[in-house]
């Protein structure tokens, strides 16, 4: 059986009428049953992520679980190590964590903090959480973070919790390779995927590390229908929502990657409130870069492209749409051969 994930996909206040917390239970219990690798919570303004975790791990069996992903700014280094280690111990084994910088709009509006040194700080966020998962004293000399004396306080059942980065730009891709266990791309052209997970190996092996031990996990937004038209328009809200109003990042993401006039059109529109008007003006182009839309056999087939240009594990959006019935039927489909 071929390795594939899921992750829940929000958007909000945007999307009322997606899975509520009783159906994601419901969908991650059947996925767990039918063999998916993991499961991905995300953490925004809404639902924490080590929370919705937590209730899932005391669910499931045999899934391993991520946060996919949550920032470096809220959080200190040392609570991530205490919430890291506790959750894998509560999973038994099956927690991953999944790190990000975030962006200065969430880190400053939202969380009041400054966003600052974000690569330096998500480096050094890294390096504390597995000082202290191995049991030893956090002394720790770093230009955001100095710490001293203390160590946890419980022997995590591992010390190796696997440790994912999500990151788009250059720099903070070739820093995945240099020091994480995985690499989590989201809204990442998927033709450039090849050319962005070269940068993953080949910064692996200017650190010394191994490249093949990197899992390369991107997250993709799913949207299966025998109307491939219908499919698109329902990918068309995310990924308008993340360039117009999600502040400058994957507006300039998206642009350095080749669609810098279409990024300008949809950035204008939403921030000037004509909302749907920015969702009709995202091109089917750049819908099927950036998502999987269509009838169940072409989304296995653009998987199988997907992995062929590098993915390793690669990770699908959670159903949102129809009966929960029907987003089971869906979850249990993609995986079968």
């Amino acid at each position: 059986m071929r390795r594939i994930g899921l992750y829940l996909a929000r958007l909000p206040g945007f999307d009322k009428k997606g899975l509520d917390r009783g159906e994601i239970v419901d969908c991650v219990r059947a996925a767990d049953a039918c063999g998916y690798e993991s499961f991905w919570a995300p953490e925004a303004w809404e639902r924490d992520a080590f929370s919705t975790l937590t209730e899932l791990a005391l669910r499931t069996k045999r899934i391993g679980l991520g946060t996919g992903i949550v920032n470096v700014f809220s959080r200190s280094p040392a609570l991530l190590a205490m919430s890291a280690a506790t959750l894998d111990e509560i999973s038994e084994g099956r927690f991953r964590l999944g790190l990000g910088t975030s962006g200065a709009r969430v880190i400053s509006d939202f969380h009041g903090g400054q966003f600052d040194r974000p690569l330096v700080r998500l480096k050094e966020t890294v390096d504390i959480v597995r000082l202290l998962l191995t049991g030893k004293r956090a002394d720790y000399d770093g230009d955001c973070f100095k710490l001293a004396r203390f160590k946890l306080g419980f022997k995590p059942i591992r010390p190796n919790i696997p440790i994912f980065v999500a990151a788009l730009t250059p720099a903070g891709i070739r820093q995945a390779g240099e020091i994480a266990d995985g690499w989590l791309p989201t809204h990442l052209p998927l033709d450039r995927l090849s050319e962005c997970a070269s940068i993953v190996v080949n910064s692996a092996k200017t650190a010394g590390r191994d490249p093949s031990a990197i899992e390369i996990a991107p997250m993709i937004n799913l949207s299966v229908s025998n109307d491939t038209a219908q499919a698109r328009d329902a990918a068309r809200l995310p990924l308008a929502y993340y360039i117009g109003g999600m502040g400058d990042y994957y507006y300039r993401i998206v642009s350095r990657m080749g669609f810098a006039a279409e990024a300008e059109v949809i950035r204008s529109l939403w921030q000037s409130g004509k909302r749907k008007s920015a969702i009709a003006a995202t091109p089917d182009s750049l819908v099927d870069q950036i998502a999987i839309c269509g009838p169940l056999d072409y989304c296995r087939s653009r998987l199988d492209e997907i992995r062929a240009r590098g993915a390793t594990l690669p990770l699908l959006s959670l159903p949102s749409t129809g009966t929960k019935a029907e987003k089971i039927r869906l979850i249990e489909s993609l995986i079968e051969s």
